[in-house]
């Protein structure tokens, strides 16, 4: 089981009958739209596929910044548009500089490297761009933040235009222009772009246009940056996507066809999941291990062959990065095993000394899935060290690392997501300043999967799937619908994959269906054969051979009406007496409750569950407390009287065959309790 609580929204059964009826919609399309508060009159933009384009100059400076460029071209300057190492930066800046191109312009372009320079706009590069000549530095979604820096290019006698999307800081550059939706005096209507689409608008300006006959020329680039950066799916970025969505296939850049390829992409609709799993990863992968103009440079040739070649050298670099990525997971499990007490702490940090830094971010994002936590890794290089963490939703990183930047060299981030330096030998004092101010915030966020509508297997139909694909394109603020099934019994668990993946067979009443349980090793399944379970599940159509069938692939399970919420709270109770944090005097379990766990695992054998999951069915009969269950069972281990050992590539836990008689009054957990008092 996953560490999240299930939030199943209200589930809206007259609104959507109404709602299928005036929009002609299939009814589980109508119940999801229901659930998540569309009225007839707020679904018809989303069904339209996107809303409309706005005005671009309404967008606070961008009439200066078209002057400041059209100025720059007409007395023949040379402009420099510089952007990010991610796949945001590396569209955006790729969609300008294939424009200035049309136009006869004179241009060229620089992205940062990513370990050696970071993020933004650095002095040695605007030095570097003074040499070459440069009279204008055009940023692409970076600069707002960049004081000093632009200051210093103007010391230089170069000008600057500034396009972002990020949050401004309390005092704007002194720019030519600073084009940021996110400006306070920025009466732009739509909040959401991200760096591809500001400058989109930047390109509108120019041509003076709203941008319908821009968006021919670019919704490919502008699809993949959009959904790549996990921005809103609303408003004009739904538009973008849509229009990209359906351009991708046929796009005049032999560098998009060539990367479609070598991600196996093959034919048919293409979805978000395309660009989100197939194409930004390997973009990204470019500026993560090495430098990210070799995916501005697939993106911008116009040579078939130099697109495969390309092509397969990010490739190669995409590999190169998963590999990274388990390298590091593999090294942090192993810190783990040897360390258990890492993960009982409220924020995980996790630090190596030949970590790469550029993918680090990725492991976080994974280990913040798995342990439901903020996570941050730390790559070491000697003296001085790079760290990325990844939070969840409701606790601000970037707020927890700010209050502790007397100890970082530089730090910048968002809610979600923060990068940062510091010396190395502060590593050990940064987590520890970072978990008091996890502390000092209260109770950490419970994690939480919302659920669209509790669905029966029969409503799963072909059809009623299909025509889901009303709701698309699925991403931030517009995710694919999640169904519950609940009350089903599991028959039976097939592996997969050799033993990778498994299915779950799966009945109730007269009804099968199988659901697809990926990276979920059989003897990782906390749900046995024979018991009831609930699924909360995504849904799709599977074409093999000309045949249709739906897909059910489970983003999660739980035994039958468990109460995820309780669960997590223990935990969360438990993990606080593990730290000695608080009272003790509730947690010492008693004779009686320490017996009903041990006659619960005598009688089942061997169990490969999880100390939840096991919890989750001994208080089926005998209610417990959850900390008493979990001390009791370690005053168990601690004894003898049951033990863990391997099975395979996993655990089980089971009671000890013969086991001579204890006293339990002997127990050096139960001493201390005591003594706690």
């Amino acid at each position: 089981m996953k560490k999240q609580v299930w939030e199943i929204l209200p589930q809206r059964e007259q609104e959507a009958r109404e709602l299928s009826s005036s929009l002609g919609l299939e009814p589980l399309a109508a119940s999801v739209l229901a659930a998540r508060g569309y009225t007839g009159e707020s679904a018809r933009p989303l069904l339209r596929g996107g809303g409309q384009l706005f005005d671009p100059m309404t967008m606070r400076d961008l009439d200066r910044a078209a002057q400041a460029v059209s100025e720059t071209v007409e007395a023949g300057g040379m402009i420099c548009i510089y952007g990010d190492y991610d796949c945001d930066g590396v569209t955006a800046t790729v969609m300008l500089k294939d424009y200035f191109d049309a136009v006869g312009a004179r241009s060229c372009y620089y992205i940062p490297d990513r370990e050696r320079e970071g993020y933004g706009l650095n002095c040695a590069a605007i030095d570097q761009l003074h040499r070459l000549g440069v009279d204008l530095i055009l940023t692409v979604d970076n600069g707002v933040s960049a004081v000093d820096e632009i200051a210093y290019a103007y010391s230089l006698g170069m000008r600057v235009v500034v396009t972002d999307h990020h949050q401004p800081g309390p005092v704007l550059p002194h720019a030519e222009a600073v084009v940021d939706p996110h400006r306070e005096d920025c009466g732009y209507p739509f909040k959401h772009l991200c760096g591809v689409g500001v400058a989109f608008k930047l390109l509108c300006a120019l041509e003076g246009e709203w941008g319908e006959c821009l968006l021919e020329q670019y919704a490919d680039l502008l699809a993949i940056g959009t959904v790549a950066d996990v921005v809103a799916l609303t408003g004009e970025n739904r538009l973008f996507v849509t229009r990209g969505l359906a351009m991708l296939r046929e796009s005049p850049r032999p560098g998009v066809r060539a990367l479609l390829e070598v991600a196996r992409i093959g034919e048919g609709t293409l979805h978000t999941d395309a660009i989100a799993f197939g194409l930004a990863p390997r973009i990204n992968a470019a500026g993560r291990l090495g430098s990210a103009d070799l995916a501005a440079m697939l993106l911008l040739t116009e040579s078939e062959d130099e697109a495969r070649e390309l092509a397969g050298q990010m490739e190669e670099r995409n590999v190169l990065r998963r590999e990274e990525e388990k390298k590091i997971a593999d090294r942090i499990a192993a810190q783990i095993q040897k360390n258990p007490a890492q993960i009982r702490r409220r924020i995980l940090v996790f630090s190596g000394e030949d970590f790469q830094a550029g993918v680090v971010g990725i492991v976080c994002s994974r280990l913040v899935e798995r342990f439901g936590k903020p996570c941050l890794i730390i790559a070491c290089d000697g003296s001085s060290a790079k760290g990325s963490g990844r939070s969840v939703e409701g606790f601000s990183l970037i707020d927890a690392v700010a209050a502790c930047g007397h100890l970082l060299t530089r730090y910048g981030g968002h809610p979600m997501a923060a990068g940062f330096s510091l010396d190395t030998d502060k590593i050990g004092e940064f987590a520890d300043a970072l978990e008091r101010y996890a502390a000092d915030c209260g109770e950490m966020p419970i994690p939480r999967l919302t659920i669209d509508a509790v669905v029966s297997p029969d409503q799963l139909t072909v059809d009623a799937v299909r025509r889901l694909s009303c709701l698309e394109p699925f991403g931030c603020e517009n995710p694919a619908p999640v169904f519950l099934l609940d009350g089903m019994r599991l028959e039976q668990v097939v592996p997969l994959s050799g033993g990778k993946h498994c299915k779950l067979r799966l009945s109730r009443g007269s009804a099968q269906l199988s659901a697809l349980c990926f990276f979920t090793r059989p003897d990782q399944l906390e749900a046995l054969p024979g018991e009831t379970i609930d699924i909360a599940c995504a849904v799709s159509i599977n074409e093999y051979q000309g045949q249709r069938s739906v897909s059910v692939r489970c983003v999660d399970y739980r035994l039958h009406h468990s109460d995820l919420l309780a669960l997590w709270q223990g935990e969360q109770r438990y993990e606080r007496y593990l730290r000695r944090e608080g009272p003790v005097r509730d947690l010492i379990p008693s004779r009686e409750e320490t017996a009903v766990v041990y006659r619960y695992l005598r009688q089942k054998g061997a169990l490969s569950l999880s100390e939840q999951a096991i919890y989750c069915r001994v208080t089926r009969e005998h209610p417990l407390d959850y900390v008493r269950f979990r001390i009791a069972l370690s005053v168990m281990l601690e004894l003898g009287l049951v033990e863990r050992r391997r099975n395979g590539d996993g655990e089980v836990l089971a009671v000890v065959p013969g086991a001579a008689k204890v006293q339990l009054e002997n127990s050096l957990i139960l001493k201390e309790l005591v003594a706690a008092i």
